[in-house]
């Protein structure tokens, strides 16, 4: 697939009515607000213990992403990039800073499940660790234990995130093209997010870069004859968008509805509605980190 990658500077805005096909945010400022909203719905959720251990990790991503800022953006200075962004080796080294500061810091609040699983990382040798690195960033997480993925990813997400956020860059849509993955990391999306414009946007799961995507149609295989949205009531601002034609769904959030929904968080916190779409044999075409160890 072609994916053209254009620097601010350069790119022609062919909309005069302020509409970007990119949205990238501040990923501290994105983590903060997941966070909070973790916390919010842990607080009448039949999986409140989980919600704030996710809570917790996604913090300590927030102060990450203020550490890191400045090495990151070096980082971006002194290599060349390719789009959609690869990991190699370069990555290595910070990620692994990250991962040690991401680990102290979640020993001194964390439950002893979470400790035995940072025990469990600290344990792996250098090649098995960037294997694991590596895996999860090309969106191969069966290849990495669940338990140990989400505190690897949360590093993942948050050096992705912050490469982005310090490149400036837009993205030029190619014709006819249906971009299923994120055009900057090539990184799956979280879930669909309706804007108070009525504008479609996928949220990436990696990067937190937000790219632009026609409504009513599958964001997997395009299909648009065999759409509907499914939910506990017709009250929902979190739903599942299914398709017939490729048998899978993606969370649709509405923002019009509830401003301080989360891809993340929201998705999380609606496993009951996963659970009633797997009884249908429909699969998820999106990924959360934090849904791998509850749905083996």
């Amino acid at each position: 697939m072609s994916v053209k990658i254009l620097d601010k500077n350069t790119i022609i805005k062919q909309n005069s009515d302020g509409f970007t096909p990119l949205i990238i945010g501040d990923p501290a400022t994105i983590f903060s607000a997941r966070a909070a909203r973790l916390r919010e719905l842990a607080k009448d959720s039949f999986m409140a213990d989980y919600l704030l251990v996710a809570g917790q990790i996604v913090q300590l991503q927030a102060q990450l992403a203020e550490d890191f800022s400045a090495p990151v953006a070096q980082f971006v200075q002194t290599h060349e990039l390719a789009w959609p962004l690869t990991l190699n080796s370069d990555w290595f080294p910070l990620l692994e800073q990250m991962l040690a500061q991401l680990s102290t810091s979640l020993r001194l609040v964390a439950s002893d499940d979470i400790v035995t699983i940072i025990d469990a990382i600290n344990e792996l040798d250098s090649d098995t660790l960037h294997h694991y690195f590596t895996a999860l960033q090309h969106n191969q997480s069966e290849r990495v234990p669940a338990d140990l993925a989400i505190i690897l990813f949360a590093c993942i997400n948050t050096f992705t995130s912050l490469m982005v956020k310090t490149t400036a860059l837009e993205w030029q849509p190619e014709p006819n093209v249906k971009q299923h993955t994120c055009p900057l990391c090539g990184g799956a999306p979280a879930a669909s997010m309706i804007k108070g414009s009525g504008h479609r946007y996928l949220h990436c799961s990696q990067c937190e870069a937000e790219w632009h995507r026609l409504r009513a149609e599958c964001t997997q295989c395009a299909d648009g004859e065999n759409i509907q949205l499914q939910s506990e009531t017709l009250e929902d601002a979190v739903r599942a968008e299914t398709c017939g034609h490729c048998n899978s769904y993606l969370k649709i959030l509405f923002l019009e509805k509830q401003p301080n929904l989360d891809p993340i968080a929201d998705d999380l916190a609606t496993l009951v509605l996963d659970q009633k779409l797997s009884q249908s044999e429909l699969y998820r075409n999106g990924f959360n980190p934090f849904l791998l160890p509850l749905m083996q």
